[in-house]
């Protein structure tokens, strides 16, 4: 298991405090799903503009947002283990070093 700095634990505590569904807003619906949202309908402009229309947009303006949410929601549950997991291991090398 990787080693995480006192850096990358305070990074995580400090969006921890914001809370869980801040994060899954800034991350999974903005970051995620807006970003994704953009790309997708640039890309279906660019190369596919026979299919670019009102409803592509539509379904996908209500489909991209929603996955982002679901990945936010995902990447936190996902974060919170890892992180549970990296602290019990920090927490045991600081206990090693001490000895």
């Amino acid at each position: 298991m990787s080693k995480i700095s006192d850096a990358e634990l305070a990074k995580w505590a400090e969006i921890r405090e914001r809370g869980k569904w801040k994060y899954i807003f800034d991350y999974g619906l903005l970051r995620f799903g807006l970003s994704m949202l953009i790309f997708f309908l640039t890309y279906i402009w660019l190369f596919q503009p026979n299919i670019f229309g009102l409803p592509l947009i539509l379904l996908s303006a209500l489909i991209f947002p929603v996955a982002g949410i679901a990945w936010g929601r995902w990447m936190w549950f996902y974060l919170e283990k890892l992180h549970s997991k990296m602290l019990k291991t920090h927490e045991g090398e600081i206990n090693n070093d001490e000895r």
